[in-house]
């Protein structure tokens, strides 16, 4: 067990990045604790995170990555992520949701496999399929995690990687996403050398199926980048410009333009607009799919 202080940072509000998708066999996330089962580059692991209302943390891990996801527990809680220089002086709306989120960080998870098989799944469908999805994938492939959290671990790369597409369709994957998944889990070996260093956006798009929306996806969950601007998800654009501007709709490119003022720390900014209260529609509500580029 591992001892550390989190000295102000928000535990509950920073870890809910790793709870993007309901029902996730891989993670157990509640008020004051966080366990989650993944991959590293050294085997499976499990770890157990526990808080409460003073500044101690405790951390647990098991398995043959143990002693890897301790190393990174600091980043992954976003611990070693300095918000000091963020001021935001924009609209008022801004200013007081970062009042309220003050002590929210952007953490690092550094697992890559686990990371980018779970955006691709999420791909260019509503985030309900994804979760479906993702968690039949889970349940079929995976094993159970080391340790008694009752956890399962995503499947392991070299299981997905001597898979065919068809192999994937039975779980809700479709072809396009089928083969990116295998095409990922050939190469991530390689690739996770690199989670200790800037992000390897070309690396990452050099992989059939991985492109811009899900290597942003990377920069910010992986590498935890605060300056990260994510285009590509339908819904995103309207919700910053609604925040900083007022407008209802807005695309990629204006997003960019409103988020620019705020380099080094336009995630943050974009952080705090998904937890912003969504623009009003015009007419009557109607579901509509979350389409995304990969």
């Amino acid at each position: 067990m591992s001892l550390l202080r989190r000295s102000g940072v928000d535990l509950d509000s920073t870890l809910d990045a790793l709870a993007m998708t309901p029902g996730d066999p891989t993670l157990a996330l509640s008020p004051g604790r966080l366990a989650r089962a993944t991959w590293t580059p050294r085997g499976p692991a499990s770890l157990e995170v526990r808080w409460d209302d003073g500044d101690d943390v405790h951390v647990t891990a098991w398995g043959e990555g143990a002693a890897w996801l301790l190393e990174r527990v600091p980043r992954l809680l976003g611990l070693e992520d300095d918000a000091s220089g963020f001021a935001p002086e924009g609209p008022r709306p801004l200013r007081d949701l970062w009042r309220r989120y003050r002590g929210d960080r952007v953490g690092a998870t550094g697992t890559l496999w686990h990371d980018l098989a779970w955006f691709v799944v999420q791909q260019r469908v509503a985030r309900s399929d994804a979760a479906d999805q993702w968690r039949r994938l889970v349940t079929a492939l995976g094993r159970p995690a080391p340790g008694a959290l009752g956890l399962v671990l995503p499947p392991a790369p070299e299981l997905v990687a001597r898979l065919g597409h068809t192999d994937l369709h039975p779980l809700g994957l479709e072809r396009r996403r089928a083969q990116a998944l295998v095409s990922a889990a050939r190469e991530v070996r390689r690739l996770e050398r690199l989670v200790d260093g800037p992000l390897p956006g070309a690396a990452l798009q050099a992989v059939p199926g991985v492109g811009p929306w899900t290597v942003s996806c990377l920069s910010f969950h992986t590498w935890g980048d605060p300056d990260t601007v994510v285009e590509g998800d339908d819904g995103v654009p309207s919700r910053v410009a609604w925040l900083l501007s007022g407008q209802r709709r807005a695309d990629d490119a204006v997003m960019r333009a409103l988020l620019e003022p705020y380099r080094p720390h336009r995630y943050r900014v974009l952080r705090l607009a998904m937890r912003a209260p969504a623009p009003p529609r015009h007419g009557p509500r109607r579901s509509s799919p979350d389409i995304r580029r990969h």
